[in-house]
C-alpha cells in the first residue's frame, strides 16, 4: 500500500458499483483518503462494498454521507445524479467539493449548479474506464491507472478545489484532462456512445441470421472483438443514450451516411474509392496508436502568472485539454502582491508542453517552460 498524506480527510461515494467501489479500492490503496465511505440505495451492494474493501463505513443516506465528507463523488446512473444531488445538498460541508462520474456533461452541471449551495463546488467529471459489467464484485483499484479522467470546469470554477481534485485523481494514476461540457458530450458520442449503438446492432443483426442457420458458431475474433461491449447494461445505457440523445443522433447520422456511401461504393464496384477509404481508417488507426499506449518522456513545467479572478483556472486547462493534452499535475502558488498567483502545470513530453505554453500565450498569458526536476 502507498504512504501518503491523505488528500482529504473523508471522501464519500454514493453509489457503490462498479466505478464507485473502484474509486474506493483506488483511494483507500493509495492511502489518498482519510477515511472512505459509501452509500447505495441497494442495501445489498453497499454490504458487498463493505465486505470488500471499497469503503469503510456505510452511511444510511445520502444527507447523512454528504455531512460528513470533504469529497463526494456521485456514481450513479446519469439520470439519477439531480436526485441525489437534491437529496445531498442541504447537508453539504461549506467548501466540500462535489463529483460525479457519468458519461453525458452537460445537463449535470447545469443541474449541479442550480441544486449546490454557492459555498461548495461542483467539478464534473467521467474516468474513462469500465466494462460491460457491472457491481462491485467487478471493482479494480487499478481501473483508473493510466486512464483518462476527463474533468469539466465551470467557468467559475475555484482554482485551488480543481487543484486538489487532480491531485487526488492523478494519485490514482489517471491521466487528467479537462474539457468544456458540450464539447466532452459531443466527443463521447463518438468515441463511446456511438461504438455501443454498433456493437449493439450488429449483435442483433447476427441473432435475426441466426435463426436462418448456426451463424454464431462460425464467429471469429473480428464478430467477438466488435460485439464484447453488447453485453452491457441495458437500463445504464438507456439512461446515457437519453441524456445524450442530441450528440449521439448527429454522431449516428454522420455514420449511417457512410455506411450508405460505402454500399454505394460496392453496388457500383468501385474498388479504388474501396481501397482508399479502408487505406484511410488504417492509416488513421495507427497514427492514433502512440497516443492510445504512450510511454512517458520526462515531464515539464509550464508556469504562468494568472490573476486572482473566477474564471481562471477554466480557461488554462480547457486551453491545454482541448488540444488533448494531459495535465499531470496542477499546483497553485503562493499568490503575489500585485494580486496574481503563479500556476504550475506539469506535462508529459517537450512537445506537448511546448504546445501547451504556446496556446497559454495566444490567450494572453506569460507562460515559462522549465524541466521539472526528477524527469529523465
Amino acid at each position: 500500500m502507498a504512504v501518503q498524506q491523505p488528500q482529504y480527510e473523508r471522501v464519500g461515494i454514493l453509489g457503490t458499483g462498479l466505478i464507485g467501489g473502484s474509486l474506493g479500492l483506488a483511494l483507500r490503496g493509495e492511502g489518498a483518503a482519510g477515511k472512505v465511505i459509501g452509500y447505495d440505495a441497494d442495501a445489498a451492494m453497499l454490504a458487498r462494498a463493505l465486505e470488500r474493501g471499497a469503503i469503510e463505513e456505510a452511511a444510511e443516506g445520502e444527507a447523512e454521507l454528504a455531512a460528513a465528507c470533504d469529497l463526494v463523488f456521485v456514481a450513479v446512473p446519469v439520470r439519477s445524479i439531480p436526485d441525489a444531488l437534491v437529496r445531498a445538498a442541504p447537508a453539504l460541508r461549506p467548501g466540500a467539493t462535489v463529483s460525479d462520474v457519468g458519461s453525458v456533461k452537460e445537463r449535470v452541471m447545469e443541474t449541479a449548479r442550480d441544486i449546490l449551495p454557492p459555498a461548495c463546488h461542483f467539478i464534473g467529471g467521467h474516468p474513462l474506464a469500465g466494462s460491460e459489467q457491472r457491481g462491485v464484485g467487478f471493482a479494480d483499484p487499478q481501473l483508473f491507472r493510466d486512464a483518462y479522467y476527463v474533468l469539466t470546469p465551470s467557468e467559475d470554477c475555484d482554482a485551488e478545489a480543481y487543484s486538489r481534485l487532480h491531485a487526488l485523481l492523478a494519485s490514482l494514476g489517471a491521466r487528467v484532462i479537462a474539457m468544456e461540457p458540450r464539447q466532452h458530450d459531443r466527443a463521447a458520442s463518438v468515441i463511446s456512445h456511438l461504438p455501443h449503438v454498433m456493437a449493439m446492432s450488429l449483435m442483433n443483426v447476427a441473432l435475426q441470421r441466426a435463426e436462418e442457420y448456426p451463424l454464431l458458431r462460425l464467429a471469429a475474433g473480428g464478430f467477438r472483438d466488435m460485439t464484447r461491449i453488447a453485453a452491457s447494461d441495458a437500463g445504464l445505457w438507456l439512461d446515457i443514450l437519453m441524456e445524450n440523445r442530441d450528440a449521439v443522433r448527429e454522431s449516428l447520422s454522420e455514420c449511417v451516411d457512410s455506411m450508405l456511401r460505402i454500399s454505394d461504393l460496392l453496388a457500383g464496384g468501385e474498388e479504388e474509392e474501396l481501397v482508399r477509404w479502408m487505406r484511410n481508417a488504417s492509416t488513421g488507426r495507427q497514427s492514433i496508436a502512440p497516443v492510445l499506449g504512450e510511454s512517458l518522456a520526462g515531464f515539464y513545467s509550464v508556469i504562468l502568472a494568472v490573476d486572482d479572478r473566477p474564471g481562471v483556472i477554466s480557461d488554462v486547462t480547457l486551453t491545454v485539454g482541448e488540444m488533448g493534452i494531459n495535465i499531470e499535475d496542477i499546483e497553485l502558488m503562493h499568490p503575489l502582491e500585485s494580486g496574481q498567483g503563479l500556476l504550475r502545470l506539469t506535462i508529459c513530453g517537450e512537445e506537448a508542453a511546448l504546445r501547451s505554453a504556446e496556446a497559454l500565450r495566444g490567450r494572453g498569458y506569460r507562460a515559462n517552460l522549465g524541466k521539472t526536476l526528477g524527469g529523465e
